[in-house]
Order: C-alpha cells, then sequence, then structure tokens
C-alpha cells in the first residue's frame, strides 16, 4: 500500500537563482498524481525532490507522516523507485536486470526468482526473460524498466517522462497497463508528462507548475477544463484563447463581449476583462441553417481542414477564428470542406473564463 507525501516551503537553487520554491504540496496515500508544465518549469526538479534524489536548499519533506532525516536517508529511499525516460538497462538479460535492485537489497534467491516472473508476466514480457536487454525495442525497454521498478514493491513509485520517446500505440498500451497496476497495487506514484493527455489515463490530482512554482491543484478535468492562467490553457491545448469584456445580470450565465463585437454566453460568473477558453473538442459544427437561434449559435465560413490522426482540425471564421476538433464521420459530411458556410454551437458551460 501507498503511503502520504508531503512537501513544505521548499526551495531548489541553482547556479545562484531559484528554479523551485513549493510552500505546500500533499499527496494522499495510494494518490496518483501527475506534474505538468512547460520546459523549465521546475517538474524534474520537483520529482526529484520528492523521489529524494535531490537535496533542497530549505524545506522539509515528509514520508507518511515523518519528516525526512537527509543524515538517514537510505531507510527511505528503500520505499521508493523510479523509472526514467531512458530505461537505462544493464548489459545482461531481461531476467537480470529485473531482478538487480533485489540482488542488492541481499533477498534470497527463491524470492528473487518469485518477484521478478511475476512481474515480467504481469507487464507481458515473460517470453523476453533471457534475452539481451540492449536488443529490446524502445516499448520493451520500458517495460523491463517498470517491472524493475515495481519488483522492488515500492511504496511510492517516481516516473519521469518514461513514455516520451514512444510511439503512439506503445505509449497507449503501456499506459493502460500502468494504470490497471496501480489501481491493483495502491502504490502512491507521481509521474511527470509534457503531454496532457496522459492524464485522465493516470492521474487521480494533478499539479501545474509555471517557473517554478504550483500554480493549479486539482482534478485531470479541473485542470483541462478550467485552468487557472493564460499560459496554463494554452499548454493543456485549449485552442480558443478569446479576449473579451465579461458583465453579469442576474443569476444566469456571465455575457461576453469578444474582440469584433461577437457576444457569447460563459459558465464562469466573473466580470470584467476576461479571455474566455473553449476546449476544441467542446464545438460543434453543423450545415447553416437560416433563423436558427439559441445560445453561442453563429455562422461562419469553413476555412481549413487539417488532418491529425484520427482526427481533424477544422478553422472556422466566425468574424472570429474559432479552431474545432472533428471525427472522421463529421468530416465526411458534405458541409465540412473549406468555403462552405456552417453553424458552430457550443455550450454556455464549456466556456471558461480567466481574469485579464
Amino acid at each position: 500500500m501507498g503511503i502520504s507525501i508531503c512537501a513544505r516551503d521548499v526551495r531548489v537553487i541553482k547556479g545562484g537563482r531559484q528554479v523551485l520554491a513549493v510552500d505546500d504540496l500533499e499527496i494522499g496515500p495510494g494518490e496518483v498524481w501527475g506534474l505538468i508544465g512547460p520546459n523549465g518549469a521546475g517538474k524534474s526538479t520537483l520529482l526529484q525532490v520528492l523521489a529524494l534524489l535531490e537535496k533542497p536548499a530549505t524545506g522539509e519533506v515528509w514520508f507518511a507522516g515523518r519528516k525526512v532525516d537527509y543524515r538517514r536517508i537510505l531507510p527511505w529511499r528503500r520505499q521508493l523507485a523510479v523509472v526514467f525516460q531512458e530505461s537505462l538497462l544493464l548489459n545482461t538479460t531481461v531476467f537480470n536486470n529485473v531482478a538487480t535492485g533485489l540482488r542488492f537489497r541481499g533477498l534470497p534467491r527463491p524470492v528473487i526468482k518469485e518477484r521478478v516472473e511475476r512481474w515480467l508476466k504481469a507487464l507481458q514480457i515473460e517470453d523476453l526473460a533471457d534475452r539481451p536487454a540492449r536488443g529490446l525495442s524502445g516499448g520493451e525497454a520500458q517495460r523491463v524498466s517498470l517491472a524493475r521498478a515495481l519488483a522492488l514493491e515500492p511504496r511510492v513509485l517516481f516516473l519521469d517522462e518514461p513514455f516520451a520517446a514512444l510511439d503512439a500505440p506503445t505509449r497507449a498500451a503501456l499506459l493502460e497497463e500502468l494504470h490497471h497496476i496501480l489501481e491493483a497495487t495502491g502504490i502512491t506514484a507521481v509521474f511527470v508528462t509534457h503531454d496532457f493527455t496522459e492524464l485522465p489515463f493516470l492521474a487521480d490530482r494533478v499539479a501545474a507548475l509555471q517557473e517554478g512554482r504550483i500554480v493549479q491543484t486539482g482534478t485531470p478535468e479541473a485542470i483541462l477544463w478550467h485552468p487557472a492562467s493564460i499560459q496554463l490553457a494554452a499548454f493543456v491545448g485549449i485552442a480558443n484563447l478569446l479576449p473579451g469584456e465579461a458583465s453579469l445580470n442576474g443569476a444566469g450565465p456571465a455575457r461576453v463581449r469578444l474582440r469584433g463585437g461577437t457576444t457569447i454566453l460563459a459558465g464562469t460568473r466573473v466580470k470584467g476583462r476576461v479571455v474566455a477558453c473553449l476546449r476544441p473538442e467542446e464545438i460543434n459544427i453543423c450545415g447553416f441553417q437560416e433563423g436558427k437561434q439559441g445560445a453561442n449559435i453563429l455562422r461562419g465560413r469553413i476555412v481549413r481542414v487539417v488532418p491529425l490522426g484520427g482526427q481533424y482540425r477544422v478553422e472556422v471564421d466566425c468574424g472570429l477564428e474559432l479552431v474545432a476538433l472533428a471525427g472522421a464521420a463529421q468530416i465526411r459530411r458534405s458541409f465540412m470542406v473549406p468555403g462552405r458556410e456552417v453553424m458552430v454551437t457550443f455550450p454556455p458551460e464549456a466556456v471558461h473564463l480567466i481574469p485579464a
């Protein structure tokens, strides 16, 4: 079973510059946390501090309600395991790689054999046990790296962009398997990712970092649909960031007058200068219908349709530029071609307002 983690008043200084400042972060037993943010935001530094790989200049790290004593750190480190982007495998067999940490800890041979075989099977690589690790594919190597970490039976698992170098199908399969493993074992986990689409697969909670500070914590849904800053909104894939002026009238949705004069309704109740955030997935495009009325129904013209793997990016000029995502079935409709007049709709609750 996993244990709780707490970081308080943590500061990390590198080259005379503060690169991390975390006042308070609490991770519950068995929770899975994602750390996201742009390059240089401090994600990997925070993970290294929590994994006891880097001692902060000031501050405290607590495990299971006990403050870590850096003079006696080995007992704590033995409860943790780390998986990096590079698999860092030894030039020996898959079996020996997975067994390495267990041998260092002096476990009996029967225990080592049982654990290694169990985790090779759990990660579907038991057929690779006698293969040289250096000849594995990227996905196979990362499975071995995960098996090596999990065989230690850690109470906390740290993962620093472990799937970044993998192709999309391999990454999706590993994410699904790791989700089931963490759910079944109850291990506390913290992972760093640049890919916000990984968050719903794994994370219970997310910490978003900018310039070395945590700017928002919450569920993946809260971070992806209701980000706390404009910079974070752009990072998590909100392509429609629309400046405007919001006003309130009674208890209903906020009314937002966008630049160019278009008015839309928003679920967030704030007033004043704002940026309206609208995820492309929330936009529906339909054929033009004369006289159709309702909240957030805009008349526009398709400008471009760009393939993105299994989806399409659809750019629409509605007097303001909007970006929507459409599936193959939608694209096959006759009106989904550049130059065609269309109607664009989205619910008020899909519009999140950030004070500007």
